[in-house]
């Protein structure tokens, strides 16, 4: 899959999302396949992460064995109405199930299935991935 070029949406933080050899990604999603998911999750998703799906459609991290970003049937599979899935997008997770989930203002939080409650992770979703990539999240 060609990442680079000029019809890639999204700023140069892409490159650390698709350049990165302990990660896998799929084909893009289509516009419509978007505005499908948005309509079935009753909410538009925040224009970072339309931008992403326009990238990838799912990040699998290849040493963990498991989807940080979900391809779109997963975030429509895990976005059916709990109240803390509806207070943001869940998008993917940490390897434990817990949601990654990104909000109206474009912050990125965690969401605690033990705690129940989410814990603020990064003010944007490129702040986010960065950390991710670098380990550097904050306590979560």
């Amino acid at each position: 899959m060609n990442n680079k070029g000029p019809d890639r949406p999204g700023g140069a933080w892409w490159a650390v999302v698709l350049d990165r050899p302990e990660v896998s990604t799929r084909p893009p999603a289509s516009r419509a396949e978007l505005n499908a998911a948005e309509a079935k999750v009753d909410t538009a998703l925040p224009l970072a992460l339309r931008d992403l799906y326009l990238q990838t459609d799912g990040v699998w991290d290849r040493a963990g064995q498991w989807y940080v970003i979900w391809p779109l049937e997963h975030l429509l599979a895990r976005n059916g109405g709990t109240a803390a899935e509806r207070t943001g997008v869940a998008f993917g997770d940490d390897g434990t199930g817990n949601a990654f989930c990104i909000h109206t203002d474009g912050s990125v939080s965690y969401w605690s299935e033990i705690d129940a409650k989410h814990t603020c992770l990064a003010p944007d979703l490129e702040s986010f991935w960065t950390a991710w990539v670098h380990d550097d999240l904050p306590p979560h």
